[in-house]
């Protein structure tokens, strides 16, 4: 799903984007278009970033068996945070940078 520019309703393709900027966790990237920022809204940012470390430190856990008895928790938590991180990718909304 592309992205929408929140200031003139275009969608984007990534391959039309240029300009990108990175302010601590937070991506934002600027429309081809009209040459609006924008970036994703900021607490589906930090959820999607949960999402992704969720997977990742269950994943660890799993392939170095620490606590082995817990393996399939660890599988259920980490497939639950890469679902929120996809599900705020694809769906999340998009704001202007002021």
């Amino acid at each position: 799903m592309k992205p929408t520019c929140p200031s003139c309703q275009n969608k984007i393709n990534s391959t039309d984007i240029k300009n990108t900027i990175k302010k601590g966790m937070f991506f934002e990237v600027e429309c081809p278009y009209c040459q609006t920022w924008i970036r994703l809204n900021k607490t589906l940012e930090v959820l999607k970033k949960l999402g992704v470390s969720l997977l990742l430190i269950t994943s660890l856990l799993n392939i170095f068996s620490i606590k082995s008895e817990y393996s399939l928790v660890f599988s259920t938590v980490g497939f639950v945070g890469i679902i929120i991180a996809i599900i705020i990718t694809f769906f999340g909304k998009h704001e202007t940078v002021k």
